[in-house]
């Protein structure tokens, strides 16, 4: 299927000329469906954006504490974050620079834990202690004491989310972050992953972490045994781990996979077999009983070639001529050009170099 556009020739008639059209854009065209939806228990927060292993997901925020004035000199007062309420959602932070969002260290990033933060500090140096922070916090954490700010209007703190469909794998590891159970996922594939006991053993994530660089989704860990695992919600069984294991332990069944409708097309048929496959692991091989081989052709053996005849008096010559050339480049300096340089630079001064070194020679 083509696009056909029209454009002018030298002669200045139109040519109607066939652009290729991405049938995988096609709304005919089936496709995976792996995606993340936020819904209407969505706040938004900051907690989804920095989990998620193919950056798909976007908040922003309509307001900060600077749309509403600088801060107010010489107030006095009190501000307060119950660690034991705060689920580090980075509202407040997002808001407000007086507070502080610590994200975790490398190390402590893992799919087990997949709050990104670690800790939410307040400095009181950028905090007037106007209280708007206290009513957009969902946990009622924030407590503040002093002079209320007067905005004059209500205070609508308000965000938005957005998924890049084309991005999202649809691992599940934003619905799993989510305290509040705003994100609906569905899945490319269902099916189960597992370790392969006896060939565990051999298993060592220090020297080897293919598992770990081909997983979309981010979902393998060094578990108490010192051998790596997976996160199993988060897994969508993709298969690329199997494939990747240099010892044959992880086993990756599909059981279903989640698509849009496939209807009547001329790939259609295609599409069926190849989800047949996925879920089976068998595939169906075209008959090639009724296929031609072309006749084989003869080839001619070649003639072995023939050694060419060297002249000893010229080949003195050569080696007279390159020695000088050969003596120069056995110095670090010059294959530090030769390596560095461009090609012509390098051959000016290789040539500038071996002209002093004649003119040293003839003193």
């Amino acid at each position: 299927m083509t696009d056909v556009v029209a454009e002018k020739d030298v002669t200045g008639q139109k040519e109607e000329k066939a652009e290729p059209v991405d049938f995988s854009q096609l709304p005919e065209y089936p496709r995976l469906l792996c995606e993340a939806v936020p819904n209407d228990k969505c706040l938004p927060c900051l907690l989804c954006e920095p989990v998620c292993p193919s950056k798909a997901i976007g908040v922003t925020f309509n307001q900060t504490r600077e749309d509403f004035g600088p801060l107010r000199q010489g107030i006095e007062g009190k501000i307060a974050v119950d660690q034991e309420k705060c689920n580090l959602c980075g509202r407040c932070a997002k808001f407000c620079k007086a507070f502080l969002l610590l994200d975790k260290s490398g190390r402590e990033k893992e799919p087990r834990d997949l709050v990104p933060y670690e800790q939410l500090l307040v400095d009181e140096e950028f905090c007037d202690y106007c209280g708007l922070c206290v009513s957009l916090c969902p946990e009622e954490a924030i407590t503040v004491e002093g002079e209320p700010l007067e905005t004059g209007s209500t205070l609508e703190f308000t965000g938005r989310i957005e998924v890049d469909r084309d991005l999202c794998i649809g691992c599940g590891r934003c619905a799993q972050v989510c305290p509040y159970q705003a994100m609906d996922i569905k899945k490319p594939f269902q099916g189960e992953i597992r370790m392969v006991e006896k060939n565990l053993a051999r298993c060592d994530p220090l020297g080897c972490q293919a598992c770990f660089n081909v997983c979309p989704a981010r979902c393998w860990y060094v578990d108490e045994r010192g051998k790596a695992a997976p996160v199993k919600d988060q897994c969508i069984f993709c298969g690329a781990c199997q494939k990747a294991c240099p010892v044959s332990a992880i086993e990756v069944d599909r059981s279903d996979v989640s698509h849009t409708e496939i209807k009547e097309t001329p790939w259609a048929e295609e599409w069926k077999q190849a989800i047949s496959a996925i879920k089976t692991g068998t595939r169906k091989r075209p008959d090639v009983s009724g296929a031609v081989l072309p006749p084989e052709i003869e080839r001619l053996p070649l003639s072995a070639p023939e050694k060419p005849e060297i002249d000893p008096e010229l080949l003195s010559l050569v080696d007279e001529a390159v020695r000088p050339l050969a003596e120069l480049l056995k110095k670090p300096k010059v294959r530090q050009i030769l390596e560095k340089e461009p090609a012509d630079e390098a051959s000016r001064k290789i040539i500038e170099r071996l002209e002093k070194s004649k003119v040293g020679v003839a003193k």
